[in-house]
């Protein structure tokens, strides 16, 4: 049965509804009726779900069956526009503050296991002595074998102040820990210096969010560079940044383009909703300075409002591989107890009038909500100094440093935990280090150890082989079939080989990078790896050479 409290709450949401659209109707009469169609589709919807909710024969749960029917009527829609219930606060402050209560850990999924990755400094994990690679086997009495990796994630963050009980396997041993929640604040710039010797001047600055006070911390990024040295040059690392606020990412584009610079224009439903933004103060670094953005594949949003102005004003060079392709904007909209929902509202498009967007939710829409669109057909535009730019999905960088994925290699064995287990391996055997560089013979060492311990570079060909003779296992085959794939396997064996000798650099890194969490603070982490950084050296290079630099800009 429905329960009272929950009919009722629903049944005056239902009728609030009716009356605003009633009253803001009879005011606004647009062509096509949309009002008249909307409070006649309300009343179809409220009445459907009440008699579901009423007269159904297996009881429900009416909460979360609004909650599917809202999620089923926004995946019609494009894929940002989503609903956060009264339980999603810490979603919302998140991408907002750049804050949410937890523990301070990271967690990731390693071969069906749930583990630790990274802590903290300073939070609950770390006081009270949770350690990289501990094995989450419950949280708050709840096995979670089997779940998803964001729900998890959800379990983990709650309310400031909260107990949360962890369960964790360390070396084979079950260990209990319990936890207060607390607030979790997250830097936009997590770093920033210099790259290689101070003396050559080339300040770096990674921004990873753009949470509502990132326009500052760049402004205090940027000034304390300048106070230390003659800036020779800026190189902004905006690679794995998903974006945030767009008045921030504005706010950064002020601090370096020239005053009154078109940065970005906005189009909503109706021209009341569309703006320009210019640039309003003048920069804070000369605009002869050489500027270089990173991006990669996982560059999206307001990172892209920020490297697309870049590119189109001719400020700077782009270097990386194409960014992710998110051309709209949403705001975030109250809803009625306490939930609220992340709402598309307007498209974004560069100076040159590029849309960026990647994804053609137009097309993949199979219910037809939308009406006949031809935004995605796009042609090429032109950037100030009238060079050819495409909004073919993403932007496309000036200077591209090849795919930034991870190899077949790569990603087989860090789903085997092959690179934690080495250096747990590796400091346990030399203990007292404070600086690492993985050498041939330390890499060999690793080919050593992951033999040893069983850890295989399962490749497609070992799945496709492992998949045949188990068919093959279910009908009577003759020994020559099994002949045929023993020579196979050896074939296989020797190429896998072959493809991880040919992967050893990015192995190598993989190494440094894990040992590297252990010896080194964040800082020395980062910097120590920035001048192994193929992107990195690429903007030295441009930055160094500067009529190659100019030329790339048509200047």
């Amino acid at each position: 049965m429905l329960k009272l409290n929950n009919y009722k709450k629903y049944s005056f949401l239902l009728i609030v509804f009716v009356i605003s659209y009633l009253i803001y109707g009879a005011t606004l009469k647009p062509k096509d009726d949309i009002f008249e169609k909307i409070n006649r589709n309300l009343d179809i919807f409220g009445t459907l779900y009440r008699n579901l909710a009423l007269d159904y024969v297996d009881e429900l749960d009416v909460d979360k069956f609004m909650s599917a029917g809202i999620e089923g009527m926004l995946s019609t829609l494009d894929p940002y526009t989503v609903f956060y219930d009264q339980t999603s606060k810490s979603e919302i402050d998140l991408i907002t503050l750049g804050k949410f209560a937890g523990i301070g850990v990271t967690i990731e999924q390693r071969d069906s296991v749930i583990i630790i990755t990274d802590i903290l400094t300073g939070y609950q994990a770390d006081k009270k002595g949770l350690k990289r690679g501990d094995k989450i086997l419950e949280i708050d009495g709840t096995n979670i074998k089997g779940l998803k990796l964001e729900k998890i994630r959800q379990m983990v963050r709650g309310e400031v102040g909260t107990t949360l009980n962890f369960r964790i396997d360390r070396n084979g041993e079950s260990i209990d820990f319990s936890l207060i929640r607390e607030e979790i604040n997250l830097k936009n710039i997590p770093y920033y210096g210099f790259i290689g010797d101070d003396a050559e001047g080339i300040g770096y600055i990674k921004l990873e969010r753009f949470t509502n006070t990132a326009d500052n911390e760049m402004e205090n990024a940027i000034k304390t560079l300048k106070a230390k040295q003659n800036l020779a040059g800026l190189v902004i690392d905006l690679r794995g940044n998903g974006g945030g606020l767009l008045e921030e990412a504005i706010g950064i584009l002020n601090k370096l383009v020239a005053k009154n610079s078109l940065l970005l224009i906005t189009k909503g439903k109706s021209s009341e909703k569309s703006e320009k933004f210019f640039s309003n103060s003048e920069p804070i670094i000369p605009n002869t300075l050489p500027l270089i953005i990173l991006i990669d594949k996982q560059t999206a949003s307001a990172s892209e409002i920020v490297a697309g102005a870049i590119q189109d004003l001719d400020r700077g060079l782009i270097i990386g591989s194409r960014s992710f392709g998110k051309g709209l904007v949403q705001q975030i909209k109250d809803l009625p107890y306490g939930t609220k929902m992340k709402l598309t509202t307007r498209r974004y498009y560069t100076p040159s009038g590029r849309w960026i967007q990647e994804k053609n939710y137009f097309k993949e829409n199979k219910f037809g909500v939308f009406q006949d669109n031809l935004l995605m057909q796009q042609t090429e535009f032109k950037t100030l100094n009238g060079r050819l730019v495409y909004a073919n999905g993403g932007i496309t960088p000036d200077v591209e440093t090849g795919s930034d994925t991870h190899s077949e290699v790569f990603n087989s064995l860090q789903y085997q935990d092959a690179f934690f287990r080495f250096a747990k391996y590796y400091l346990e055997s030399n203990p007292g280090l404070t600086s690492f560089t993985c050498t041939d013979d330390i890499f060999e060492e690793f080919i050593k150890y992951i033999k040893e311990n069983n850890i295989k570079f399962n490749s497609e060909e070992n799945k496709k082989l492992t998949e045949l003779k188990a068919a093959a296992d279910k009908k009577s085959y003759d020994e020559s079939f099994y002949n045929k794939v023993n020579e196979m396997t050896q074939i296989i064996s020797q190429k896998n080989n072959e493809e991880i000798i040919s992967n050893k650099e990015e192995l190598k890194r993989a190494i440094e990078n894990e040992i590297g969490k252990q010896i080194y603070n964040d800082d020395e982490r980062i910097s120590s790896a920035l001048i192994k950084d193929t992107a990195v050296m690429k903007a030295i290079y441009y930055i160094k050479n500067i009529s190659e630099y100019n030329n790339l800009l048509n200047k």
